[in-house]
């Protein structure tokens, strides 16, 4: 089983040149970020291994909520209901506090990260709320060279399937803009300054995200504001 699971994520992960290696802040740059300059550092646009942690500060509403914790966890198989089940990817645990849980089955595809599968669970009951998947998938973030340059919105199209526990099945079609908003952008994050790839999806709601190569997402904000305290590599 271990054997399979090493072949499995040497397949899985895009050749790329990692920049630090082994610092929780490979992307961070010195003081303001050199001025006018910016420059992305090389790497995966999120970089994926099991073991890798990233922390982040919470703010809803105005208020600090508990922090987010997302870790790679395992490769397994996706398991569940949907067109993905048979498949293999990656168990992505993302907490907040101690008892708000969601679990996803994620993988790399080429260039990009895609979610297959996800599980909510209640933060006061502990509880599985919801159960979702997607077919054909949802992207998480598309680092492939053409969605990394300033130019028009891109659409995502997929089939999203919600199982309520307890309630009533859906499935609908779901739509998301993507779009480069800067292509390097230099960003102070908490007590740290990145060059960072700055995207926006517009879903449901509008979101920004801002990745650094090597690091993965170092801010999100849209409906909640996320910065990252720190990134540790997995072993």
């Amino acid at each position: 089983m271990m054997n399979g699971s090493k072949t499995f994520c040497l397949t899985l992960l895009p050749v790329a040149l990692l920049v630090g290696c082994g610092s929780t802040d490979p992307g961070a740059t010195d003081g303001d970020g050199g001025g006018s300059s910016c420059t992305l550092a090389a790497g995966e646009l999120l970089p994926w291994k099991i073991g890798n942690k990233w922390t982040y500060k919470i703010v809803e509403a105005g208020q600090q909520a508990p922090n987010k914790v997302t870790t790679i966890e395992s490769a397994e198989v996706v398991g569940g209901t949907g067109p993905n089940a048979a498949k293999m990817a990656f168990k992505v645990v993302t907490k907040k506090g101690t008892d708000d849980q969601t679990i996803s089955w994620q993988a790399p595809d080429g260039a990009k990260v895609v979610r297959y599968r996800e599980q909510s669970f209640g933060a006061a009951s502990t509880r599985l709320e919801l159960e979702e998947h997607w077919d054909p998938y949802k992207l998480h973030i598309d680092g492939n060279e053409v969605h990394m340059v300033i130019g028009p919105a891109w659409i995502e199209t997929y089939q999203e399937t919600k199982l309520p526990t307890g309630g009533q099945a859906t499935t609908a079609t779901a739509m998301d803009a993507w779009k480069v908003i800067s292509e390097c952008e230099t960003i102070q994050v908490l007590d740290k300054s990145y060059n960072a790839l700055h995207v926006s999806k517009q879903g449901g709601d509008l979101k920004n995200y801002w990745y650094v190569p090597g690091v993965g997402k170092v801010k999100e904000t849209g409906g909640q504001t996320e910065e990252l305290i720190k990134f540790e590599p997995g072993p």
